[in-house]
């Protein structure tokens, strides 16, 4: 649980530079982007859930391909993640003090 949160701190610092305006050649309004760039971002409820078998939750292609040894080189799998599934009430309260 301690490295899903550590990961998840690293994505929102790495984030926070990335986005961080930054002048080039002295002009605060330019940037290396298209005025039209759009940005996005993907996860997956894998990397988020949790919740390994709980509560009646199925196996997954990502289950059982994580479980099988020798298919992830330091053995890792989303057993926890981030585990959304257990913090949702914290993460909503959390949104509430906003």
């Amino acid at each position: 649980m301690e490295l899903s949160v550590f990961v998840l701190e690293m994505c929102f610092i790495i984030l926070s530079l990335l986005c961080y305006p930054l002048p080039l050649k002295g002009n605060p309004n330019a940037s290396p982007f298209p005025s039209n760039f759009l940005f996005g971002t993907a996860s997956s409820s894998y990397q988020f859930e949790g919740a390994f078998l709980t509560d009646g939750k199925g196996l997954n292609n990502w289950d059982i391909f994580t479980h099988k040894p020798g298919n992830i080189a330091d053995g890792s799998n989303g057993d926890i993640a981030v585990d959304h599934y257990h913090r949702y009430q914290a993460i909503i309260v959390l949104k509430q003090l906003r």
